[in-house]
């Protein structure tokens, strides 16, 4: 009996000991491309309604990144663009491009923004033929399709690589809406190292909207993101990039100044990055991909011609921030019924989800910009997990308010009641909407535990 038990031990042994041996090792490529404007180039700005006038100048030069990783069999591709947003219809016309030239599927294609407001507006009148950003909006796209393209089928590039991670705080943000109000300080940091202990390239997380150059500035920058990343770069020995957290409600301490406001938040922030201490991730080479969806509520449960035009004539009197308010609501309202006459609306605003899970380390992608409650809630779900939480992932369709905004409204009233104006979405979603987007972030992470 004992002589079996030992066989049986033996057998287990070297059984075990093929597997690990013949174990595929994730692999990875990067690549980086420049994606700013010529010094020639004068282009609208994204992100502030306050400013009109186009650029006159480059603060920080703009980035797309992508990292591809492989487990010999499948692929994922995450790009991080050092731009404001995307539409969803744009974003699915990049990475359907990429897709189609590298055979990779579109799903496994996550495309990522930092939501600077100082990078040239992707979208809207200027980016059509004949305005200001259209050669850009063209030569942008197709730079970062042929940067991630090449990312995902140079295979002689693949390296083998193990993880590093390291966590902190940094207490350059705030809530942007209330004095005492949730906010999430929470850093985390990532390294791509070589077995040979080359860092390949670097990025981190955090919740914080890279506005700390307001309206008045009309500079191309990549905001306290790109002064941080300057930094950092240079003391990591790799390219740094962002993946921009769940901030739809957060904002630099200071709010939105000049570019020397920038250049402060980016310096701390580097100074906290440069202070974080690193620690091997076990290699077990493992790589998870998966998708979810969240079927997000609106107000009303049927959109019909009737509850259009009541609507429009509900709101268009009020008093906002936007003095064209009153006419955007009518734009709005002609472009929504010119939708109905083509057919049915759908009553919920959908969201795509994604979750990878690195050897242990779970990354989570969203579309949209929710508020930072959200990652909260999702790492206290998983408290054994160190999920990266990055919103403005294929397409920003929408800001999610959470919960905690439904009930306060006071300063929320933009994301509540009038962002639909502007997003062109058929209603304002309803207060039942963040259990419904927060149960599609918990069952996505789910499936790649």
């Amino acid at each position: 009996m004992m002589k079996v038990c030992k066989k049986i031990t033996a057998l287990c042994v070297s059984l075990f000991t093929v597997f690990i041996l013949n174990a595929s090792p994730l692999k990875c490529n990067f690549t980086t491309a420049d994606i700013s404007t010529t010094q020639e180039e004068h282009v609208m700005l994204a992100g502030f309604a306050a400013r009109t006038e186009l650029s006159n100048g480059i603060h920080l030069k703009l980035r797309t990144n992508c990292l591809t990783i492989s487990d010999g069999n499948e692929k994922v591709c995450i790009i991080s663009n050092d731009l404001m947003e995307v539409s969803p219809a744009l974003a699915d016309e990049i990475r359907d491009s990429i897709s189609t030239r590298s055979g990779l599927a579109k799903e496994r294609i996550l495309m990522h923004n930092i939501h600077s407001h100082s990078a040239p507006r992707m979208g809207g009148v200027a980016a059509q033929p004949g305005g200001s950003n259209y050669e850009y909006r063209i030569r942008t796209s197709e730079t970062i399709i042929s940067n991630a393209v090449k990312c995902i089928t140079s295979e002689s590039d693949y390296r083998p690589f193990h993880l590093e991670i390291a966590e902190g705080s940094a207490y350059i943000n705030c809530n942007r809406c209330e004095t005492a109000g949730p906010v999430d300080r929470t850093l985390y940091a990532a390294k791509i190292v070589t077995a040979e202990g080359k860092p390949v390239c670097a990025f981190y997380n955090y919740a914080c909207h890279p506005v700390s150059m307001g309206p008045e500035s009309l500079l191309l920058s990549s905001d306290y993101s790109g002064v941080a990343r300057s930094i950092i770069s240079e003391k990591w020995g790799c390219e740094v990039f962002q993946l921009t957290g769940a901030a739809g409600n957060m904002d630099p301490v200071g709010g939105s100044q000049k570019k020397g406001h920038a250049e402060v938040i980016g310096t701390q922030l580097a100074e906290i990055l440069s202070s974080l201490q690193f620690k091997k991730v076990r290699k077990d080479n493992e790589l998870k991909f998966a998708t979810g969806r969240a079927e997000l509520p609106y107000l009303i449960d049927s959109i019909t011609f009737d509850a259009i035009k009541a609507h429009a004539d509900e709101i268009s009197g009020i008093k906002t921030d936007f003095p064209s308010f009153p006419s955007d609501v009518r734009r709005w309202e002609a472009e929504i019924l010119g939708r109905l006459e083509k057919g049915p609306i759908k009553n919920t605003l959908d969201f795509n989800l994604s979750a990878v899970n690195i050897d242990g380390i779970i990354f989570f992608f969203t579309q949209g910009e929710p508020f930072c409650e959200y990652q909260m809630d999702a790492r206290k779900a998983f408290p054994s997990e160190m999920i990266f939480f990055a919103g403005y992932t294929n397409g920003q369709n929408s800001y999610l308010p959470s919960e905690h905004a439904y009930q306060f409204r006071k300063g929320y009233e933009y994301e509540i009641e009038q962002m639909h104006v502007y997003i062109k979405s058929p209603y304002p979603l309803s207060s039942k909407m963040p259990a419904v987007y927060r149960n599609g972030i918990i069952n996505t992470i789910n499936k790649v535990k």
